[in-house]
């Protein structure tokens, strides 16, 4: 079904009405902190011990007009890392990535910390809000901060990274973001799948591309007992240098790992360049080997039974 014109990203009706909602929301924004200097008395009900300043709307214009200037700015200084980054394309973007996450944090910080000071709300005025709310966020918000928490430290310490090929709880694929509350994966079906970042930090994951994109594939294949086993080993051998994709500087390896009961196991172990073409590079591998016995005259062997049918 043909998605609505209006729905689509690029125009221009969907815009407008990105850019009505936002106008909306901080119109809301100045109405209520206007009406609650405007009516102390309901705040003072709610908050008991809260003691507002007098602030007049002027007063509330500059902040405004403040923590927006300086969301702008930080928002200019985070298109400046990216744009940056898109001009160097061999940089690490995952470290990148965390800056940007830095700077955005720190201009928010830098933004409500302004504000407050423009409407005269001093420190213990607010502590006397987060004791209030301390019991509510305790309980209700715990999995919230824990996983608020979890993400500052995934951006610190970085065990992932954007881009990173990742599998955990059952779920594996590209790393395409670390929001607050969870972390973005995209499947290698297309589905976006957010993992709580708690979950990764307790959880067991595997990070197939770091430190490096590097790889190892292994393939098994079977001969006939009455092959040469020293000229299968040489074919599987040539055939590893012979596949685009795999690695140069580390030296595969064939092994003879097991006398079957229809033919005699080889296995191929080799590195490859890039971990995320590795299906690709084992697929081309296998078509090598199967198609060097096949000149050799090699046979792969498979199960044969005989089945007596008494009448």
């Amino acid at each position: 079904m043909k998605r609505p014109v209006f729905l689509e990203p690029d125009s221009k009706i969907r815009k407008g009405i990105v850019i009505l909602a936002q106008v909306s929301i901080w119109a809301v924004v100045l109405l209520s902190l206007y009406y609650a200097w405007k009516y102390p008395q309901v705040i003072q009900k709610i908050f008991p011990g809260l003691e507002l300043p007098n602030v007049s709307l002027s007063n509330i214009l500059q902040a405004l007009v403040f923590m927006s200037l300086v969301l702008y700015v930080f928002r200019c200084l985070k298109k400046m890392i990216i744009h940056w980054v898109e001009k160097h394309p061999q940089s690490d973007k995952g470290s990148f990535y965390s800056l940007v996450k830095f700077v955005g944090y720190i201009g928010w910080i830098i933004a409500l910390w302004g504000t407050l000071s423009f409407l005269g709300l001093k420190l213990q005025n607010l502590a006397i809000v987060l004791g209030a709310l301390s019991v509510g966020i305790g309980f209700g918000m715990q999995n919230i901060i824990n996983n608020f928490i979890s993400g500052l430290l995934l951006l610190f310490e970085r065990p992932i990274a954007v881009g990173d090929w990742i599998r955990v709880d059952g779920q594996e694929g590209i790393v395409t973001n670390i929001r607050i509350r969870a972390t973005e994966l995209e499947t290698f079906d297309k589905a976006h799948v957010l993992i709580p970042n708690s979950s990764i930090l307790s959880g067991n994951v595997v990070n197939i591309t770091k430190p490096n994109k590097s790889g190892r594939i292994i393939v098994s294949v079977g001969v006939s007992y009455d092959s040469d086993m020293e000229k299968v080993r040489q074919i599987l051998l040539d055939c590893t240098q012979r596949v685009e994709g795999l690695s140069k500087t580390l030296t595969p390896s064939v092994f003879l790992t097991e006398f079957g009961d229809n033919s005699v196991q080889f296995e191929v172990r080799a590195y490859i360049k890039d971990a995320t073409a590795g299906l690709s590079v084992r697929s081309a591998l296998m078509f090598a080997i199967w198609n060097a016995l096949k000149e050799n005259g090699i046979e792969i062997p498979f199960p044969q039974r005989v089945v007596h049918i008494q009448k």
